[in-house]
């Protein structure tokens, strides 16, 4: 069973225009113990699902259809109180900035002790610190420091404690939202391997959000590639990484350097970006799509199977068939 389904969601923003569909009529889900990535260009529609899934979004942003089924419950018709009930305890994020996640006013063991209290208000005081204690060292911050104010810190650590607070209360979810931003290359391994480490420890779900491809591959058992709102491929993320056929994500992937093409990489040029203002259901790619014809201007997509676990978003299904 999965912890999470979503099914048929779409989330729009409300402008002086209309409504912008930003996520439009996707569907996945996240089985535990298996990291699924949501990788895309920025401004795809990938923050805007952990926001959904939080109940976080903005007050012009609304979900306009689908539902998002966690443990038997369907967030989408939740109330501020039954998110304010799940929110942090049975489901976590990870936000981008620790820079600014930290209040700099207060100590960092006093910010990751309220998170627990909230939703545990009865626990002991003994109870209370060897819960932190616990937290600090599976994030690996020594309990000399745990005292010190969030500007104390180096970019690492504070981003270490904003997942620490994130897992708190041991939630069956954790939303990761780019938690490597603006960290070196060596933090930001290190960062990795901690996330990949907690998960597997913990066995929590993992939804990790990255633009970047060598980061996802790295942590996500699944991935979905998202472009324009809409996710055009999908699957095992071994699968996908290893046979991209989405036009998108080869164009994606094949921006991606390393050291077996940095010296001939070639960039399909993209004559277009992304459109929001297409009716839903139909390809946000197509005016950019360097493999657009006229099946495509006659068909909405439609999911393709490439293989056991792998799937594409397509309207020239006899065209992703022979590429494959």
């Amino acid at each position: 069973m999965s912890l999470l389904s979503v099914n048929n969601l779409s989330v729009g923003y409300e402008t002086r225009y209309g409504m912008v569909t930003a996520v439009d009529n996707i569907s996945f889900h996240v089985d535990k113990g298996r990291p699924l990535g949501l990788v895309g260009e920025s401004g795809c529609g990938k923050t805007t699902i952990g926001m959904a899934l939080m109940g976080l979004l903005p007050d012009n942003g609304k979900i306009l259809s689908g539902t998002m089924n966690f443990l038997g419950k369907d967030l989408a018709t939740f109330s501020e109180e039954q998110w304010r009930k799940v929110r942090g305890k049975e489901m976590a994020m990870i936000f981008q900035a620790a820079m600014n996640a930290l209040n700099p006013v207060y100590r960092v063991d006093d910010q990751v002790r309220e998170a627990i209290v909230c939703h545990h208000p009865k626990l002991t005081h003994a109870e209370l610190e060897a819960r932190l204690k616990e937290l600090f060292d599976l994030v690996e911050i020594p309990m000399d420091r745990i005292h010190d104010y969030p500007h104390e810190y180096s970019g690492g650590m504070k981003q270490r404690v904003v997942i620490a607070m994130a897992l708190a209360c041991s939630p069956t979810l954790v939303i990761a939202d780019e938690p490597t931003t603006a960290l070196d290359v060596i933090v930001q391994d290190q960062i990795l391997e901690g996330l990949r480490h907690i998960q597997a420890r913990t066995h929590t779900g993992l939804i990790f959000i990255s633009h970047d491809i060598g980061v996802v591959a790295s942590v996500c058992d699944d991935v979905c590639v998202m472009y324009g709102g809409q996710i055009v491929e999908k699957g095992v993320a071994a699968k996908v990484f290893s046979n991209p056929c989405h036009p998108y994500s080869r164009t994606l992937f094949s921006a991606y350097l390393s050291l077996n093409n940095i010296d001939s990489i070639k960039v399909p040029a993209m004559t277009a970006t992304q459109d929001f203002t297409m009716e839903s259901g139909h390809c946000r790619f197509k005016p950019g799509c360097p493999w657009c014809s006229g099946t495509c201007q006659a068909e909405v997509p439609q999911w393709v199977d490439i293989s056991p676990g792998h799937s594409v978003f397509c309207c020239d299904k006899d065209r992703i068939r022979k590429e494959r």
